[in-house]
């Protein structure tokens, strides 16, 4: 015999899940009483979490990297570019290098070591994040703590250590939850514009942490920015400057030879002299083609220079991030019913469940 793959059979089906669906939530409303419980403990935890909630201070500094040429010429940026003396916009791996250096252990220590006034009270960042934080602990300020008192990281003990490790990761955050760090950093792709952000519970502490890490990040990618150019220029200024100081001194034996033997015409007297001559002028060509690699390298150190600009920096005051408490409430009785209605439900198939099993052994 065939089966009647008829309409009406999904129908009833469907007629089936209705009638289910009704007799659960008549189940729900009979045993209003566990949901009801649930929601009345979903909302105290929600507004118990409301009550201590400690607001934070987010400082956002946005800022620009301009690594093409302040103010030259296009004719010259070619000209240089020829030469790998040019340079570029900087692409998607040099913002990236930029956010790796905000991140690094190195730029984040001298922050830490960076003297600001918090709350009246001018000292190291790292203490002042101790005080509040205790490497990395909530608490109350205990404005009587206090652990470094120089900034002399390679002096630093095992234990001095261990707390600006325990500073550094609070700040960067545990790489599994990157959410609960202090600092983040980003950048927009389309524009190109980068911002840090730090988040404390200090209005304070937040700006002057921001603005100390990016002067610092300015500072340290500038340097290396520009390193090699640099090395070269002192090179060239140390060549310069000893040519310059040999022709001083052979000019000055000139002149003596010269003054010490006016009217004196034999052979030996003119060809030590005309030797001097000879030495002066070498020297002079070799001192002009130096100062000219001088001014090339410093036109290139010059060029080669990124130029960092702030677009909009942290201003006090900032918003403290809040949290809505009817919004808690609304979540709480959400979950709450959930969690009765499935608990209701749950309890009740399993109820079936083991009244069909002992029918069925009858």
């Amino acid at each position: 015999m065939q089966t009647n793959n008829s309409p009406y059979n999904d129908e009833i089906s469907l007629k089936d899940v209705i009638l289910k669906m009704k007799f659960f939530i008549e189940e729900i409303l009979r045993h209003w009483r566990i949901p009801a419980v649930c929601i009345l403990l979903a909302v105290a935890w929600q507004v118990y979490s409301y009550v201590t909630y400690e607001s934070t201070y987010t400082a956002r500094m946005t800022f620009s990297v301009d690594e093409e040429e302040g103010g030259s010429v296009p004719g010259i940026t070619g000209i240089l570019g020829q030469f790998g003396l040019g340079s570029a916009r900087p692409s998607r791996y040099n913002l990236d290098k930029i956010l790796a250096l905000c991140k690094s252990r190195r730029v984040v220590e001298q922050t830490l070591f960076v003297e600001a006034e918090v709350n009246g009270k001018k000292d190291f960042l790292a203490n002042h994040l101790i005080r509040i934080y205790k490497n990395g602990d909530k608490e109350e300020a205990d404005t009587s703590y206090q652990l470094f008192t120089h900034n002399k990281i390679d002096s630093f003990g095992r234990f001095e250590n261990e707390m600006l490790m325990g500073l550094y990761g609070l700040i960067i955050g545990p790489p599994d939850d990157p959410k609960e760090a202090l600092l983040t950093a980003n950048y927009n792709e389309d524009t190109n514009i980068m911002s840090i952000e730090m988040k404390t519970s200090d209005e304070s502490l937040s700006i002057a942490l921001t603005e100390s890490l990016f002067q610092e990040l300015s500072d340290y990618y500038i340097e290396k920015a520009v390193e090699k150019q640099v090395q070269t220029l002192t090179i060239i200024e140390a060549k310069r400057d000893s040519v310059l100081g040999v022709l001083k001194d052979t000019e000055y034996r000139l002149a003596q030879f010269v003054d010490a033997n006016q009217g004196l015409m034999r052979k030996t007297d003119q060809l030590a002299e005309l030797r001097l001559r000879r030495e002066v002028l070498a020297l002079s060509a070799m001192y002009e083609e130096v100062l000219k690699n001088t001014e090339v390298a410093d036109f290139s150190l010059k060029n080669k220079l990124p130029f960092i600009q702030v677009i909009d920096a942290p201003l006090s005051p900032i918003p403290p991030s809040q949290v809505s408490l009817p919004r808690k409430i609304a979540i709480g009785i959400i979950f709450g019913g959930i969690i009765g209605g499935v608990f209701v439900v749950g309890r009740r198939i399993l109820r079936d469940v083991l009244n069909d099993g002992t029918s069925a052994s009858s």
